[in-house]
């Protein structure tokens, strides 16, 4: 039998009883007692290959479990007011709170198997299926307290993966012990949840002050008088090796007189969402720089910094946003205007956020200057509030550009703020082409092992002088010519726009189609880059009105000749191109990434200045796996609990007053 598209042995025998239930089965509020008969027991044995308890309760509760976690646990099941798809995840506290009344002894269990992702096998999307179940570990009648098991398994699906006892290795297992809180009080006051990130699980435990996640390491409560709160979690691949880190001396370095003037910064935010959390975390940055906390090299400007402007996408509509929210009761929302937090503002183990990592490659290319004196809100950091109906990166950036735009401006770099990036020589290199007016968007392409490439990353094909004549979004396998010495070039989405492009793009806006509802009609990759890549590469009118019609989108009418030949001698020679590099670069765009940079982060693999290779070694435990964010927040999790193996621990989101941001105004630029 299948229940919402998911095997349900457990059930198959009791088709009668379902049938004159109707639906109503599984939205009743009291439990449906189901009896079942040893061979039911004995199929679902048969199949539960994980061997994840002694014995098995089938009974109604099975429906409600099963109910409750496939609608929380399905990736992007859940979506906001604007109908957005926001994530999933599922609440252990809940989840064993509201069944554990279900078991009469220790070992019963109830059990189900859910859809929590899917892989892309031979072009086709193959469900990724975990079993799990709640089970009753022990219980004190005295103080009418018991302490349930929440476990989930994951198996990657084989080629020839139907059932679930048909898949291969096991992928992931993650096991949450905790005594729920009873009438009396008494119990664990922490939130225990089970993140879903397309198929990638993570534990959560937010304790009101701090949020502890591992994928790959085990978190123990060291004093249970309240309740016991054991986590284990295991990862394919991914098992902890203890980190490795070389003694330094840190010289503390003095301020120095900027050479040369850089540019400015914009930051994006997108009206009502992160703002108020972006503004504060910058005004920390800053305030860090002005006392000489943060110390950088003399910063040498590039010679046509002047004549670049550089924007940094925040907040935007994209449901990465909301995997990185510290507070995990709110990663997932049901709010209009977001959890005001986003992963641009969380401090990792080296003291900064993302978005200030990429200050720091900025600062050392030559484009901003982050020195004392010379970085300041309002001088060189600036920020735009957008107002309008997003429609996408692309008309993001457009609608930011047009009343952003400086007079000796020449060409803007966007980046995004949620990855971290020391591409130092490629920013340099992407800016040198630029400057040279031969390129109409030049991308810093990051050079990715090809078998990490498969349906993981978008890819590109290149021919003479770094020109990309063909994308490959998450192929199943890597198309011939993509790859070379073992490596494909995959987009970091950094990149450089030269005003000529921007005019094109406006110049065809009239031709993008008005009945398109489509939350990304203007997106970089799907319609903007596709729409220059044309218009520089095919010479005939009727080749480029057919692939751009698709472009345009539904009804939308066909691009006349006059406006290509217009846009033509606009581009004139410019080029779509790439910026090869084999710099570092991580994206921290969901919380598994970011837990997994912060852990290459904190194993000596990512470059570092000084200052930051200071403070990653007084917030790790070399031992134990625990990467802290600040020595005071390490300290206070290790009175607290028992680590071994990878575990990240960031601040819970800091709610943001008005007053507190009301000298950051944000400038808009008159449109010139």
């Amino acid at each position: 039998m299948k229940v919402n598209g998911i095997n349900s042995v457990l059930l198959k025998n009791n088709l009668g009883e379902l049938k004159n239930n109707s639906q109503k089965s599984f939205h009743q509020t009291s439990p449906m007692k189901l009896d079942y008969y040893s061979q039911t027991a004995s199929e679902s044995l048969k199949l539960n290959s994980l061997n994840l308890a002694r014995s098995v309760k089938f009974t109604g509760s099975l429906l409600g479990a099963f109910q409750e976690l496939n609608t929380a646990m399905v990736t992007c099941k859940t979506k906001d007011s604007k109908g957005e798809s926001v994530g999933s995840r599922a609440s252990v506290n809940k989840l064993l709170h509201d069944y554990q009344n279900e078991f009469a002894q220790p070992n019963d269990s109830i059990k189900t198997t859910i859809q929590t992702g899917t892989k892309k096998i031979n072009g086709k999307n193959v469900p990724i299926k975990a079993r799990a179940q709640i089970k009753l570990l022990d219980k004190d009648d005295k103080k009418a307290r018991q302490t349930l098991l929440f476990e989930m398994a994951v198996r990657e699906p084989s080629e020839q993966a139907s059932n679930f006892d048909k898949s291969v290795d096991l992928k992931q297992k993650i096991a949450i012990a905790l005594t729920p809180i009873n009438y009396k009080g008494e119990g664990v006051l922490e939130q225990a949840y089970i993140l879903n990130t397309k198929g990638n699980l993570m534990a959560v435990v937010e304790d009101g002050q701090d949020v502890l996640l591992t994928n790959a390491g085990n978190i123990t409560k060291k004093d249970e008088k309240s309740g016991k709160l054991n986590i284990s979690a295991t990862e394919a691949k991914n098992n902890f090796i203890p980190f490795v880190t070389t003694p330094q001396t840190v010289e503390k370095r003095e301020p120095m007189p900027s050479i040369g003037e850089g540019t400015e910064i914009v930051i994006g935010m997108e009206n009502g969402r992160f703002e108020k959390e972006i503004k504060d975390s910058i005004k920390t940055f800053v305030q860090k720089v002005k006392n000489g906390e943060i110390v950088l090299e003399q910063f040498h400007a590039m010679p046509n910094a002047k004549n670049t402007q550089l924007i940094m996408l925040a907040g935007g509509f994209g449901s990465r946003a909301e995997y990185t929210n510290a507070s995990s009761s709110s990663i997932f929302h049901d709010k209009e205007n977001g959890t005001q937090s986003t992963k641009g503002v969380f401090r990792t183990a080296t003291g900064l956020t993302p978005m200030e990592t990429t200050f720091v490659t900025l600062h050392k290319a030559g484009l901003l200057d982050c020195s004392k004196d010379a970085l300041e809100i309002n001088k060189n950091i600036k920020f735009y509030l957008n107002k309008d109906i997003n429609r996408g990166n692309g008309g993001y950036t457009v609608g930011l550009e047009k009343k952003m735009a400086r007079p000796d401006r020449k060409s803007v770099m966007i980046f995004p703020n949620d990855s971290m990036s020391r591409m130092t020589n490629a920013v340099i290199e992407a800016n040198k082409t630029m400057s040279d007016g031969n390129a109409a968007i030049a991308i810093i392409a990051k050079e990715v092992p090809s078998k990490d490439c498969i349906n993981n990353f978008g890819i590109m094909r290149l021919g003479e002088n770094n020109e990309i004549l063909e994308f490959a979004e998450k192929p199943p396998v890597i198309p011939e010519g993509y790859e070379k010495d073992g490596k494909c070039l995959t987009n970091t989405f950094q990149f450089a726009v030269s005003n000529e492009a921007f005019e094109v793009l406006d110049l065809v806006e009239p031709f993008f189609s008005k009945s398109d509802k489509s939350k990304e009609t203007r997106d970089w990759s799907k319609q903007y880059i596709p729409i220059i890549k044309t218009l520089t590469q095919e010479n005939d009118y009727d080749t480029i009105r057919e692939k751009l019609a698709p472009v345009f989108g539904p009804d939308s009418t066909p691009i006349d000749d006059e406006t290509i030949a217009k846009a033509k001698s606009i581009l004139k020679n410019q080029k779509l191109v790439a910026i090869p590099t084999s710099e570092p670069w991580a994206d921290c765009g969901t919380l598994n990434q970011l837990y997994h940079t912060t852990m290459q982060i904190a194993s000596g693999d990512f470059p570092l200045e000084d200052f930051e290779r200071a403070h990653l070694l007084s917030c790790i435990n070399t031992q134990t796996g625990l990467v802290a964010s600040t020595p005071e927040q390490k300290e206070r999790i290790e009175e607290k609990y028992d680590i071994d193996g990878q575990v990240m621990v960031v601040p819970q989101a800091k709610k943001i007053k008005n007053d507190e941001i009301a000298d950051i105004p944000v400038t808009i630029n008159k449109p010139v």
